[in-house]
């Protein structure tokens, strides 16, 4: 199994609207992709020190080739929709499910 995953790295500054990407942007891209997605929102760290991530997110795909097909079609909406509710640049990877 293949997906996704998409890192918010948290930050001094960094903001991050939960509603709008709950309600408007994950809708949007997982009716793009056809498929779920996870969202976890971060908490806080069992050591006390900031956390490392706002939020997370897995996209589940087919294939890396799927991906891509879908970002070479909506992949300008998708990017540019991010502004609307963060000003964190995200750290996209594909990976493989193990388990």
């Amino acid at each position: 199994m293949k997906c996704v995953t998409v890192l918010y790295p948290n930050r001094e500054g960094a903001k991050f609207d939960f509603d709008y990407y709950m309600k408007t942007h994950i809708p949007m891209v997982s009716g793009f992709f056809g498929k779920g997605i996870d969202v976890q929102k971060g908490l806080l760290s069992p050591t006390g020190s900031p956390l490392a991530f706002v939020c997370t997110a897995r996209i589940w795909i087919d294939s890396p080739e799927h991906f891509q097909t879908i970002m070479r079609q909506h992949g300008g909406r998708i990017l540019s929709d991010i502004s609307n509710y963060t000003n964190i640049e995200p750290i996209i990877q594909i990976d493989e499910v193990l388990s």
